[in-house]
């Protein structure tokens, strides 16, 4: 439920309410007034007003060509609105509502890189481009294809701004159709942390939340292991996972601490003693690897005897887990997302997770108890879920990274014709077609592995 946090609004978000609701880009969207005169700026979506503003928003999706889906309606207020400017309802900053502000992994290179501090949400990309010298630093971290300014701020525009990337980039406010007249949260993320107590440091430690289980389509207890994470972060340690979810391994509620630091050097590249200590958990019973990863697991992990080995093999899950994600967007580009859906563990969004005698030093813990919860945030989050998951799947569907990302042979590119032949009437059948793919590239695999 969308809950406005009792507050007064600062002066410039009245006028910019007023301007939002009498603007012609917003004719037909369904608004009152409190007896105060204020705009009712948000409404519940179960509520009659609430349905009636989703019916409007759903109208202009189908205006402006958008396909209703998770996300459109954001997509859609983007487009609609007029300025592109969105006003703090706390500070009463404008900032933009696009993916034109360096986001922390950004922030941090610039500071690492060339020793620039900039605060979050004061100056956009292309303000920083045109206030630095290196212009050689965004040529490189964009992969940009020229050396004039104009040029390098009209590609990131292009390739990343109006892509929604998130790699480097951030918007001003995130979105919040159709329960906030606009179509966006009334505070902008330079006061979010503040207003919206979930975002608080000590209940982002309790409700950190790994979005490369989305991204990367795994297996395992996310929520579960979601909640362990939080748990070390609780007492300053870095949740470790012995096998990267990157790499095509699950997210599971198993990981040895570390320093914030260390973690981060490490990236996700395994040890000897990290496939080690998988093996041993594989043989007591646990899966440690997501199904359409396994067959390269099962195929190169007894060949693991040094720490020079381990990591030729997380070069090659890695380079697998390409593979896997390209397939899967080659599944959703012909239209079968219904069948995607299937290998999405949603319904681990509907649980929670406490653990008694927890020890920091090694992840351990005595005890952890499970509670099952049916509300509407619960179901938030699976529709979270999806949309993380199929826009992961996006990257995979542009023609260069596909290109250069995907291994085609005869006997893949058949077995892809014959799975999504299938796949319009026998679901079964392509499932197994799906898996002879994996296990083929599997043995693809096998054999750069002896000649590396």
């Amino acid at each position: 439920m969308a809950k406005e946090i009792s507050r007064k609004s600062h002066p410039n978000f009245i006028k910019y309410q007023e301007f939002i609701v009498n603007h012609p880009n917003y004719k037909g969207l369904h608004f009152t007034r409190n007896s105060d005169n204020s705009i009712r700026w948000v409404v519940t979506g179960k509520s009659k007003d609430g349905q009636s503003r989703k019916t409007w928003w759903h109208n202009e999706c189908v205006k402006l060509g958008i396909k209703i889906k998770a996300g459109a309606l954001s997509l859609a207020a983007v487009a609609v609105h007029p300025t592109k400017q969105h006003v703090c309802q706390i500070c009463g900053k404008s900032l933009s509502i696009e993916y034109v502000y360096p986001n922390k992994r950004l922030l941090r290179k610039l500071k690492k890189d060339l020793n620039l501090t900039i605060q979050p949400y004061t100056k956009t990309i292309f303000e920083i481009i045109e206030e630095i010298e290196q212009g050689d630093f965004f040529i490189k971290l964009f992969k940009i294809p020229t050396k004039q300014q104009d040029d390098i701020k009209a590609f990131i525009r292009s390739n990343y701004v109006e892509k929604k990337s998130k790699s480097y980039l951030s918007p001003g406010v995130m979105s919040n159709a159709p329960d906030r007249f606009d179509g966006f949260h009334s505070d902008g993320n330079c006061c979010r942390s503040k207003s919206d107590k979930g975002r608080h440091k000590s209940n982002l430690q309790r409700y950190s939340q790994d979005r490369r289980v989305y991204e990367h389509w795994a297996d395992g207890d996310w929520k579960q292991a979601d909640r362990l994470m939080a748990a070390f972060n609780k007492y300053g340690f870095s949740a470790d996972h012995i096998g990267p979810i990157s790499l095509g391994f699950c997210h599971r509620p198993k990981f040895q601490p570390m320093s914030v630091s260390e973690n981060a050097s490490k990236n996700n590249r395994m040890t000897l003693s990290d496939v080690q200590i998988l093996i041993v958990d594989e043989k007591n019973g646990e899966q440690v690897v997501s199904w359409h990863s396994k067959y390269i697991w099962d195929k190169l992990k007894g060949k693991v005897q040094t720490d020079a080995d381990a990591l030729k093999l997380s070069k090659l899950m890695r380079e697998n887990i390409h593979q896997v994600l390209t397939i899967f967007s080659i599944i959703d580009e012909a239209g079968f997302r219904p069948f995607l859906e299937t290998f999405l563990n949603t319904e681990y969004s509907f649980y929670d997770y406490k653990f008694k005698g927890f020890n920091p030093n090694d992840g351990t813990f005595k005890e952890v108890t499970r509670t099952e919860k049916r509300g509407k945030n619960q179901q938030n989050n699976v529709e979270r879920y999806k949309r993380i998951a199929f826009e992961s799947l996006e990257q995979y569907k542009d023609k260069d990274n596909r290109k250069t990302k995907f291994w085609s042979t005869p006997q893949i590119d058949n077995l892809i014709e014959l799975m999504l032949e299938n796949l319009k009437n026998d679901s079964k059948k392509a499932l197994n077609l799906l898996h002879q793919i994996f296990q083929t590239y599997a043995t693809i695999f096998e054999t750069k592995w002896e000649e590396v």
